[in-house]
């Protein structure tokens, strides 16, 4: 799946650009400090879309994944759904949700499955297609 041109405009304008690869080392030890293990795809996403706050202007949100996390927040239920172990990687949605990414590279917030991807992921979070519910996919 490719990204709109909207989508695209709105992560760029955040700071995000193909290719980008930021170090992550700080927000992987924030993560593993609370308890997460950082799978490799985890590690992926957040090289490419970590550190940004991204102002949507279509659906006037903010999506932030420059969040550290102070504690292990209890996710059963959301990897019992996903079938997974999950990571936070930021809060979607003015932080009304968390977004995670799992162990294979899937995309999720607290309420169900952005895209298997990132690239799906952002395209339906910010191009309003939203999510697909837990149970629903």
């Amino acid at each position: 799946m490719k990204m709109s041109e909207e989508t695209l405009k709105i992560l760029r304008d955040s700071g995000w650009y193909e290719g980008r690869s930021i170090d992550t080392k700080e927000i992987e030890e924030n993560l593993e400090k609370i308890g997460f293990f950082v799978f490799p795809e985890v590690k992926k996403f957040l090289k490419e879309f970590g550190n940004l706050v991204i102002e949507d202007t279509i659906n006037d949100e903010t999506h932030n994944t420059s969040v550290r996390f102070n504690s292990y927040g209890a996710f059963k239920a959301e990897e019992e759904y996903a079938q997974e172990k999950l990571v936070p990687v930021g809060l979607i949605d003015s932080d009304f949700l968390v977004l995670f990414v799992s162990e294979s590279g899937k995309v999720y917030c607290s309420t169900g499955k952005l895209g298997d991807n990132a690239t799906e992921a952002w395209e339906r979070l910010i191009g309003g297609r939203g999510f697909k519910p837990w149970g629903y996919f």
